[in-house]
């Protein structure tokens, strides 16, 4: 065929075969972000749980957020954990692999809880009632 470069193809695999034998190695099934891992590793150490904290209201009024409200996460051996929420509403507390109990509290709002089994970092959003007088 006229045009054709004859090294093209070789020259393709020259720089194919490394690359592959490269990445490979990496895909031993064990790996968090391996599609194919069917056991996969689990830390109980590093976990996260985050979310929203935002005041019920009705539907057509939306959903506002509550700044700082205290998150508080207790695991089964009894540790807590307390986070702060942002202006957003937004929260972040670390937690230990285990039976947890996650309460947020404000100050004019219903305190709210939730317990389950922390296994992986898990996003939990908060609706607060506020305290009729």
């Amino acid at each position: 065929m006229p045009g054709r470069n004859p090294f093209a193809a070789p020259w393709r695999r020259l720089v194919a075969v490394p690359l592959v034998l490269m990445v490979l190695p990496g895909c031993d099934g064990r790996s968090l972000v391996s599609p194919s891992s069917n056991q996969p590793v689990l830390s109980e150490t590093g976990l996260t749980v985050s979310g929203y904290v935002y005041q019920s209201l009705a539907r057509d009024l939306g959903e506002p957020p509550i700044a700082n409200a205290l998150i508080t996460l207790r695991d089964a051996a009894g540790t807590e954990n307390t986070a702060v929420s942002d202006r957003r509403g937004f929260y972040t507390v670390q937690g230990t692999a285990s039976e947890v109990v996650v309460s947020v509290a404000k100050e004019g709002y219903d305190t709210r809880e939730s317990r389950f089994d922390l296994t992986e970092s898990t996003v939990l959003n908060f609706s607060l009632t506020p305290v009729l007088p």
